[in-house]
């Protein structure tokens, strides 16, 4: 039988057919194969644990640019973060800049922000109203629905050159479910729909907290630079075992009952497919919880926190930035409002108490997990639930469901797909 902390390999290509230590070998294993196609995410993601060099080896994090955050489905913002004409924003699709606009029309639009003509962005504001963006370079001038209408010395490109090709270029696919925007770099794949699945249900309930079923996205963006990988965050979101030890002091100072992050208190936590999850806290032991939006995560990128948003970028294989914002619900009374928009300034705002707590674990876990040994990150709570999706709040169902989704879109069969 192998050793808990070693992986058998059988690779011709690489002429190893040896019981090797994950810290070695396996190490190289992972290297050589992160753009290869091979099938080593199988022998990485077990059913209750995955490899370490997950979160740290860069040939990895290349291959998740590639089959994740390119091909894909992503999170790009909301369509009231540019509701009247000529309003833009810049967010990033995977690694690559973007630029969200409403053209003079009212159409909601997605473009690459980057110069066709040196590369350069055209946009280094996070967001404005404008209807023309001038590249800082060489002065070329696109309107908001993203035709080139000027450049100095036209003349001197020749009589073959045409405005008309040389307009900022679209986002492959961009696609909406009730104002949020989602961007893809792939020409094909998965409809939008698809993609979401029973997720949809989490955009659906945040939605109709509002008595008009709408929601508006309009505060601004605190941005975090974290030193730690990108599916940290991602795993955190139904993480409900770490809150009574991590925000020990920040649940006190919020006034949260103490067996709230507990079995007993009740709730469900429960793995949607395609990678999504949440906790549902809408029965517990003190009866319906009610206004307030859900607790979950639509994969790979956006989580909705009850109350906020929150959308994570990949810088690199130990770096990420976290951004948030707090939800307004169109037509809540004020009453009713503010409220939680005081919870998202005491959580999460530049003085907030539940950032800093993460930020700081998940860089403790990027530290730790650089010692290769112990190869494994377990995920075991809650495993006997996995047939039914369904577990306790304080279980790694969802985790167990996100890493089931990314080792089929990291692996050969997913490409043929």
């Amino acid at each position: 039988m192998p050793l808990p902390c070693s992986i058998e390999l059988d690779s011709p290509g690489l002429g190893w057919s040896t019981l090797a230590p994950c810290r070695t070998l396996e190490r190289m294993y992972v290297s050589e194969v992160g753009d290869s196609g091979s099938s080593a995410y199988e022998r990485l993601i077990g059913a209750d644990r995955v490899s370490g060099r997950l979160y740290t080896d860069p040939a990895v994090f290349e291959r998740e640019l590639e089959r994740i955050h390119h091909r894909g489905w992503m999170f790009v913002g909301h369509e009231s973060e540019v509701a009247a004409p000529g309003e833009f924003v810049t967010r990033r699709l995977g690694r690559q800049p973007v630029l969200l606009t409403r053209d003079d029309t009212g159409a909601v639009r997605l473009w690459s922000n980057r110069c066709p003509h040196r590369g350069a962005t055209v946009c280094a504001l996070d967001r404005g109203q404008t209807r023309f963006f001038r590249c800082p370079y060489h002065a070329w001038t696109f309107d908001n629905a993203g035709a080139l209408v000027a450049l100095p010395g036209e003349e001197g490109f020749g009589p073959t050159f045409d405005r008309a090709t040389h307009g900022l270029a679209p986002v492959p696919r961009m696609d909406t479910y009730r104002g949020f925007v989602f961007g893809s770099w792939s020409h094909e794949g998965q409809t939008l729909a698809e993609h979401l699945g029973s997720a949809r249900d989490l955009i659906d309930r945040v939605c109709d907290v509002s008595p008009v079923g709408e929601i508006s996205l309009r505060a601004g963006w605190l941005r975090h630079r974290i030193g730690a990988n990108w599916k940290m965050a991602a795993e955190n979101v139904c993480d409900f075992y770490h809150p009574p030890i991590t925000h020990a002091s920040s649940g006190l100072m919020g006034g949260v009952p103490p067996d709230y992050f507990s079995d007993a208190y009740g709730g469900v936590t429960r793995d949607l497919g395609g990678g999504h999850g949440e906790v549902d806290y809408r029965q517990t032991q003190g009866g319906p919880r009610t206004g307030l939006g859900p607790h979950g995560f639509i994969f790979p990128n956006l989580f909705i926190e009850a109350s906020s948003i929150f959308v994570i970028h990949p810088v690199n294989v130990a770096e990420m930035t976290h951004l948030q914002t707090p939800i307004t619900w169109v037509g809540l009374p004020e009453k009713m409002q503010r409220p939680q928009s005081r919870r998202f300034a005491t959580a999460f705002g530049a003085a907030g108490v539940i950032e800093p707590d993460d930020a700081a674990t998940w860089e403790r876990m990027q530290l730790g997990l650089q010692a290769g040994e112990p190869e494994w990150v377990v995920l075991e709570r809650g495993v006997q639930f996995d047939h039914t999706r369904e577990g306790r709040p304080l279980d790694e169902i969802v985790m167990r469901g996100f890493w089931r989704h990314y080792r089929s879109l990291m692996t050969d069969e997913a490409a043929a797909k």
